[in-house]
């Protein structure tokens, strides 16, 4: 639970916070190598938000965010489409958690795609329906992040995002259209929190195909 503005945290909360704190940094780190023309700047900038002394980092305290319906000390295989995504922990007041999946594009960055924003309640949280890459990309490689995003920067992402699933209108390829918001890097208002690698099965139904075979059954 996070600490009234201006208090001091208890010992159990500093820890707990440093803990989370170096994580992020790790994440953040990571993902910054993944995206090779923004790495060595991105990594700089993460290391000049680390604490100086005995003080904390500036992002706000959140309790731990963890995926849990997947492993994430390895490689994970699945289907198109994640039906649900599924984890603990919670976020300071104003936050969101959006799960965003990471590839690498055609030219070897990295992109980072905002999937979908998680539903969260008593410290529990889960986002559903989530395509993980298009049709024909058996055997790729993605990694699915939890990402604390703040205010001004989940009002950017929610109305940026253009949801087709649920539409009729045919979705086109990769880049053809601007069905959701992706992006070489995080913008600054967004944290990864954790992540999970995984691999593309051999199951392509989209998360859309799926639905309308279910509301074609007798």
């Amino acid at each position: 639970m996070s600490e009234p503005p201006g208090s001091v945290p208890s010992a159990a909360g500093f820890w707990s916070y440093q803990k989370e704190a170096w994580q992020s940094l790790g994440l953040s780190i990571r993902q910054a190598y993944r995206n090779r023309r923004g790495g060595v700047i991105a990594t700089a900038a993460a290391v000049l938000a680390l604490p100086a002394g005995g003080g904390f980092l500036l992002w706000p305290h959140s309790d731990e965010v963890r995926i849990t319906s997947l492993d994430g000390t390895k490689a994970v295989e699945i289907s198109r489409c994640v039906q649900s995504l599924r984890g603990t922990g919670t976020l300071p007041e104003g936050h969101h958690l959006w799960i965003a999946v990471e590839f690498p594009s055609k030219t070897g960055d990295n992109r980072v795609v905002f999937a979908r924003e998680a539903t969260m309640r008593s410290g529990r949280w889960h986002a559903d329906q989530i395509n993980v890459g298009g049709a024909g990309h058996v055997g790729n490689a993605y990694t699915l992040t939890a990402v604390d995003v703040d205010g001004p920067t989940h009002g950017m992402l929610a109305t940026t995002v253009i949801d087709m699933y649920g539409s009729k209108a045919d979705t086109l390829s990769a880049g053809a259209d601007l069905w959701r918001f992706s992006s070489h890097g995080y913008p600054t208002g967004a944290r990864p929190r954790d992540e999970v690698s995984v691999n593309r099965g051999t199951d392509q139904r989209s998360c859309a195909d799926i639905a309308d075979g279910q509301r074609a059954k007798p």
